[in-house]
C-alpha cells in the first residue's frame, strides 16, 4: 500500500516538474518546449491523428472535392455528396490545441467521409498555428471561411449552414458563431474549451501549454484575455442552435466546460443540446465503438439536418 502511494506521489511530482520545465522553456526556448510537450503526449497525438469513426465505412463517398484559397495562403476543401439534394453545409475546424493539426489529417478525413456519406457538403479548412499567429487571426480566418462558404452556396434554398469543430476547433466554432450570430444556423462543438480558464484545471500539459502559446499570456497576468476569448462569455439570446458533445473522462478539457456552457445557453433561452459519454476521453469518438458512441454520432447528424 505504501509503495502504491509513493508511486502516485512520484508521478504527481514528475508531472508538475515537467510542467514547470516546459513553461520555463516556453519563454526561453520555444522549440525545445514544444518538442517536450509532443513527446509527453505521443499516445494522445497518435489517437488524434490516426483515429477513425465507427460509422465511417465508405472509402470515398464524395463525387468530387474542390480546393479554394479563401484567404491569402489559406485553403479549404469542399467535398460533395452523391445526392440530388443536400442536407446542409458544414464548415469543419480541426482540433490540435490551436498549435497543431491540419485539414487532411486522417481522423479529420474520417469525419468528412462520415458527414458526406450522410448527405452533407463538407467545407474543411486549415487555419494558422496559434504559437505563430494571434488568437484574433484564427478567429478571423474561420469567420472569412464561413463567409466564403455562404457566398459559394448562396444559390442553395432552405439549406442550413453549420460550424463544427473538435476541441480547439470547437472553441473557434463556438466563439465565431456566438460573436457573429447571423453567420451560421448551427454550431457543433465536440469536447471544446468553452471557458479557457477551465484548461488550467486540466491534468494535460499539452492543453495548458497550447492555450498559453495561443493567448501569449499566463492567466495570472492577463485573465481578462482568457475571459475575452472564452465563448461562454459571449452567449446571448440571439445565438445559433448549439450542440455540445463531451466525454466525462476527458483528461484534456474537463467536461464541466460543456456542462457550464449548456447551462449558460439554457439561461439565455438558446436552442441547445448536450450529449455526454460516461466513458469518453478526449477524442473518444475515434476510439470507442460502443452503442453510446454510435448514438452520439447519429444524434449529431440528426441535429445538423433537423
Amino acid at each position: 500500500m505504501a509503495k502504491e502511494t509513493n508511486k502516485k506521489k512520484f508521478k504527481v511530482l514528475l508531472k508538475y516538474a515537467l510542467a514547470a520545465i516546459t513553461f520555463f522553456l516556453a519563454f526561453t526556448d520555444f522549440g525545445l518546449s514544444l518538442l517536450i510537450v509532443f513527446m509527453v503526449n505521443i499516445p494522445l497525438i497518435r489517437k488524434a491523428i490516426f483515429g477513425r469513426l465507427v460509422l465511417d465505412k465508405v472509402n470515398k463517398p464524395w463525387t468530387k472535392v474542390e480546393t479554394f484559397e479563401y484567404m491569402p495562403k489559406r485553403h479549404l476543401d469542399i467535398s460533395y455528396p452523391n445526392a440530388d439534394s443536400f442536407k446542409g453545409v458544414v464548415l469543419f475546424a480541426h482540433g490540435g490545441g490551436w498549435i497543431s493539426g491540419y485539414r487532411r489529417q486522417p481522423n479529420n478525413m474520417s469525419w468528412y467521409r462520415f458527414l458526406v456519406s450522410q448527405g452533407f457538403i463538407v467545407v474543411a479548412i486549415d487555419y494558422s498555428r496559434g504559437y505563430i499567429s494571434s488568437i484574433e487571426s484564427l478567429v478571423e480566418e474561420l469567420t472569412e471561411a464561413a463567409k466564403f462558404m455562404k457566398r459559394k452556396f448562396a444559390n442553395l434554398c432552405n439549406v442550413k449552414f453549420s460550424l463544427m469543430g473538435l476541441s480547439a476547433g470547437g472553441h473557434l466554432a463556438l466563439f465565431t458563431g456566438l460573436t457573429n450570430p447571423n453567420l451560421v444556423d448551427k454550431i457543433v462543438a465536440y469536447y471544446a474549451p468553452s471557458d479557457l480558464m477551465d484548461i488550467w484545471e486540466s491534468e494535460s500539459i499539452f492543453a495548458r501549454f497550447s492555450v498559453m502559446a495561443t493567448i501569449k499570456r499566463l492567466p495570472i497576468k492577463s485573465k481578462e484575455l482568457y475571459e475575452k476569448y472564452s465563448p461562454i462569455n459571449h452567449v446571448t439570446s440571439l445565438c445559433p442552435k448549439v450542440l455540445l458533445v463531451h466525454g466525462m473522462k476527458d483528461s484534456v478539457v474537463p467536461y464541466a466546460a460543456s456542462v457550464k456552457m449548456f447551462v449558460k445557453l439554457k439561461q439565455n433561452r438558446c436552442t441547445t443540446k448536450l450529449l455526454l459519454h460516461p466513458k469518453g476521453d478526449h477524442g473518444f469518438e475515434f476510439v470507442l465503438k460502443d452503442k453510446k458512441t454510435v448514438e452520439i454520432l447519429q444524434r449529431t447528424v440528426e441535429f445538423l439536418q433537423a
